[in-house]
């Protein structure tokens, strides 16, 4: 939970029904593209402010992705919902028994956040690859 403005941010789990033209719009304002068969079954939303998925994998590693927020939102808001929902996606991943929950980002901000987080901060030259496998 996370605080703002003396107001406690409790995430919700994300149910597509109900919440995925929420985060499509968000997405749209960034000019990104998402489709509801890419996302995870497990994710947080804060309705009209954030949201956040846990990716699972068949090993101890998780990750955290497609965090995104509304745009119509202050910088102090997002970043309190965003705090939220990162927290909200971490707890479940630990509950869930994943040793290691990742993340990645090109942005500076996005990594001085995981670092005020608990994240660690690996250095590298890291490119992002994908192979469609069906269309």
């Amino acid at each position: 939970m996370s605080q703002a403005g003396g107001e406690t941010l409790r995430p919700i789990l994300f149910v597509r029904e109900l919440h995925f033209e929420q985060i499509l719009h968000w997405n749209q304002a960034r000019k990104e593209v998402l489709t509801a068969d890419i996302l995870p079954q497990t994710g947080y939303i804060l309705p009209g402010k954030a949201a956040g998925f846990l990716y699972r994998t068949d090993s101890s590693v998780a990750w955290i992705e497609n965090l995104v927020a509304a745009p119509e939102l202050s910088r102090e808001e997002r970043s309190v919902a965003i705090d939220a929902i990162v927290k909200a996606v971490s707890d479940e991943a630990r509950r869930l028994g994943f040793k290691m929950l990742l993340g990645y980002t090109v942005l500076d901000a996005v990594v001085k956040r995981a670092e005020r987080l608990g994240f660690a901060h690996v250095e590298g030259n890291f490119q992002l690859v994908a192979l469609q496998l069906q269309s």
